[in-house]
């Protein structure tokens, strides 16, 4: 499985959605429903599941699904 899949079936776990129905513009409040907790407990299966460390004031400032992507691939090495 590709990191970018395993990003998403992530996310889908906490939210109502199936991994297919994902895009990269959606915002995790307004699209997604995530809360302030369920946000901070994402973060931390991203930390476990990719064994990085997340900076968590730059991690606050993500918005969408891309964004998220896209720090993450900063944290980790090329494919």
């Amino acid at each position: 499985m590709d990191r970018k899949q395993e990003f998403l079936e992530i996310v889908a776990k906490y939210c109502d959605k199936d991994v297919s129905e994902l895009t990269e513009d959606m915002r995790f409040r307004e699209d997604l429903g995530f809360n302030s907790l369920s946000f901070m407990t994402f973060l931390g299966d991203l930390e476990d599941t990719f064994d990085v460390e997340l900076d968590e004031e730059g991690a606050l400032q993500i918005t969408t699904i891309g964004e998220a992507l896209d720090y993450m691939n900063t944290l980790l090495p090329e494919e």
